[in-house]
């Protein structure tokens, strides 16, 4: 893990947690104190849960109130020597420790990333340590493994690649109903037309995948939502045939779509269509207008642990290509809702 990555994930959470948003859960966890010895088991048991990515604790702040406390006193490496003789012949590794300021006043809390790669993590338990136990975290507590989770921490599995948001769009558009009329020009015969709502959008993602195996996200396993105002509207995802490959390049094999999902052997840039699911008209005054849009994505990777979560916020946008219609035809047969985009910032563009 990059210390700017770190930093980053801290500083959210941080300020997630002054914003009243609860943020702890299983890769992140807040202390107020350095945890003692005998909280090894829980780390175990996080490090168990974490499927390969590392777990951070946030050390020097009120998990509740989010006031900052001086941790300065204890020195880190001192610490993790008392606990890693808690952990049965393989520890953990620590990864990465930094301060992070998290206040103007310089307020700074101590983040610490520990890896998981190498779980089972096994614990010394019982007096006079003769009991070993594999911890497995569940909510805010800690329990024994299961059978079967024990089963599934010895399986192979697939790191979950680190994605980054290309671009992101969303369009909606209404047709009301109109009968079959002529043409107030040519007088040729416009058909009919029965009310309906429909939404067309994209994402494309660019995949750091470095790995030596293959990355495969089936088609089954790509599910989203939109929350657009506070309201949350399920999203039909699926990997588009198009534009999976980036920067014009030419190599096919480093990602491969297919109807059954896409198939990555490289870093490549990954295109998938949304589309809101039972989008109705009653959802056209709840959409129009919508200033706040975020995507929330989901696509499982074949043989991991967890799937790639993807979140973009879309900004309003015009309609660059406004249909010229002298005939006003257009506004009676078409209505544009709403159109809303992201670029990042880094993308490079023609003109």
């Amino acid at each position: 893990m990059r210390a700017i990555d770190l930093e980053a994930r801290v500083i959210t959470a941080v300020d997630q947690l002054r914003a009243g948003q609860h943020v702890e859960h299983d890769l992140i966890e807040c202390k107020r104190s350095w945890p003692q010895e005998q909280k090894a088991r829980q780390l175990a048991g996080s490090l168990n849960r974490a499927g390969g990515d590392p777990v951070i604790y946030i050390i020097g702040i009120d998990e509740k109130t989010g006031k900052v406390h001086d941790v300065s006193d204890t020195d880190i490496l001192d610490w993790w020597s008392q606990m890693v003789p808690q952990f049965d012949h393989t520890p953990p590794e620590l990864v990465r420790h930094l301060n992070v300021q998290v206040g103007d006043d310089g307020e700074h809390v101590v983040a610490v990333a520990v890896a998981s790669d190498r779980a089972p993590y096994v614990v010394k338990a019982g007096k006079g340590n003769q009991l070993f136990e594999v911890p497995m975290r569940e909510g805010t507590g800690t329990r024994s493994a299961r059978r079967d989770e024990l089963l599934r921490l010895l399986i192979p599995t697939i790191t979950v690649p680190q994605a980054v948001v290309l671009e992101a769009g969303l369009f909606v558009e209404y047709y009301p109903e109109v009968p079959e009329r002529q043409h107030p020009t040519n007088r040729t015969k416009i058909r009919a037309q029965q009310e309906s709502v429909h939404s067309f959008g994209s994402l494309r993602i660019y995949v750091e995948h470095n790995g030596k195996d293959p990355v495969t996200f089936p088609a089954h396993g790509m599910r989203g939502r939109l929350v657009a105002d506070g309201e949350s509207y399920a999203l039909k995802v699926r990997q588009s045939r198009e534009g999976t490959s980036i920067n014009g390049s030419t190599d096919l094999l480093a990602a491969t779509p297919t109807r059954d999902g896409v198939t990555l052997t490289g870093p490549k840039g990954v295109t998938v269509d949304v589309e809101i699911a039972d989008l109705g008209t009653e959802n056209i005054f709840r959409l129009e207008g919508a200033t706040s849009v975020t995507y929330e994505i989901e696509m499982d990777v074949l043989h991991a642990a967890k799937p790639l979560r993807i979140e973009v916020k879309l900004s309003p946008e015009q309609d660059p290509y406004p249909a010229v219609d002298p005939d006003g035809i257009r506004e009676d047969y078409q209505k544009v809702i709403g159109r809303w985009g992201f670029n990042h910032p880094g993308l490079w563009r023609n003109g």
